[in-house]
């Protein structure tokens, strides 16, 4: 039985379908309250486990009817996870945080979605940061004994989900419920100091995960432990090729990203070349073919860019989503665009530069180094001969 002090339950409502969500916090009463908000008429029955909040987050989660569950703090993830789905009494599991917000198509489509026959999970639409693009994750599930977290950070319930829907012939759905992340900002120097140890522990229970190789590259690059990270992101590397699978694959993508930003301030040409490795096994990663072209433009390679640039530019960032991976949108739009026209001024293509820049401004208003650059190869200058 899950232990813990826990408060008077507060359910409410549909007798059928019931959806729980279920969360931990901590300290969290900033960003709670916009959460359970954006929850409050599509769940059923609201689970919090608190790990020890010395604020108001408690009273924040009382205030909107949730069920408060207290429970110290073990560094373990998946153990705060799974108490919450113990105490949860719905059909279904909403997974989300506090610095998350839900957002639907319409009206009660949490519900909806669960209502459907035979889906043992939802892949969600999932918008990591403003200003990226969306992918997929299973964030809405059924509530059964056999499926649990693991991992005491970058806690997973795939493995499970997938046991179950193998056992049961069950399948997964997709939905366009989407969950937008508000967090990661500021200084990561103190999350990075609290990951790391847990990231390095957790790598010696399940070293084929890609993501944690990742997550710890990142980690020690912001704490300056450059060629630990670098080291990292080669057992990322490996991993993926050892354990392939979709996710492993979307995940090493990152670690490919890594490699070749750490490498470029004092290599661009070691750069280009990783770029390129990168590019050669994930094709279609749109970071990865923009890392690839800024370390040309360095290696003074400006003429590749045109040709290699134009995918990217030719995607609509708006409406763009892919399934395992999220963009920052700048690197559809100004980034791309930027770098173009400076390959063209590099070139010598002054009106090409001129209409790069241009483009740029237009999507980045604020940003007046596009302005300056458009306006600086706009001005009369002795006609180009056309290419």
């Amino acid at each position: 039985m899950p232990t813990g002090r826990v408060s008077s339950p507060t359910i409410l409502g549909n007798p059928t379908g019931r959806v729980s969500a279920a969360m931990i916090v901590r300290n969290e009463e900033r960003l709670l309250g916009d959460c359970l908000k954006s929850i409050a008429d599509e769940v059923d029955e609201i689970v919090i486990i608190d790990t020890g909040s010395l604020d108001r987050t408690c009273q924040v989660a009382a205030a909107h009817g949730a069920r408060i569950i207290e429970r110290p703090w073990t560094d373990d993830f998946s153990a705060a996870r799974n108490c919450a789905l113990e105490h949860a009494t719905g059909d279904w599991i909403l997974y989300i945080d506090a610095d998350e917000r839900l957002e639907v198509p319409a009206a009660g489509a949490l519900r909806a979605a669960v209502a459907e026959p035979g889906v043992v999970a939802f892949r969600l639409q999932f918008q990591p940061q403003a200003g990226y693009t969306p992918y997929r994750e299973l964030r809405l599930f059924r509530r059964d004994d056999r499926i649990r977290f693991r991992g005491v950070i970058h806690e997973t319930v795939h493995p499970d989900l997938e046991a179950v829907a193998q056992a049961d012939g069950l399948s997964f759905g997709q939905s366009d419920i989407r969950l937008r992340h508000v967090g990661y900002e500021g200084d990561l120097t103190a999350k990075h100091h609290r990951n790391l140890p847990l990231l390095e522990a957790a790598v010696q229970v399940t070293p084929e995960r890609v993501f944690l190789w990742v997550d710890m590259a990142q980690a020690l690059a912001g704490l300056g432990r450059l060629e630990e990270a670098i080291t990292a992101c080669w057992r990322a590397v490996e991993a993926a090729e050892a354990y392939p699978d979709e996710k492993q694959a979307g995940d090493v993508t990152l670690a490919w990203q890594w490699l070749v930003a750490l490498h470029l301030p004092l290599s661009p040409g070691e750069a280009a070349c990783l770029a390129r490795r990168g590019l050669a096994a994930h094709p279609h990663n749109h970071a990865l073919r923009l890392m690839l072209a800024n370390s040309l433009f360095m290696t003074g390679e400006a003429a590749a860019l045109p040709e290699l640039l134009a995918p990217i530019i030719a995607i609509d960032a708006e409406t763009f989503a892919d399934a395992l991976v999220a963009y920052d949108k700048r690197i559809f739009g100004e980034w791309a665009l930027d770098l173009l026209g400076a390959a063209y001024a590099r070139m010598g293509r002054r009106n090409q530069a001129a209409r790069a820049f241009r483009r740029a401004a237009a999507l980045a208003p604020d940003n007046l180094a596009y302005r300056i650059k458009a306006t600086a190869f706009s001005s009369h200058r002795p006609q180009e001969t056309p290419r």
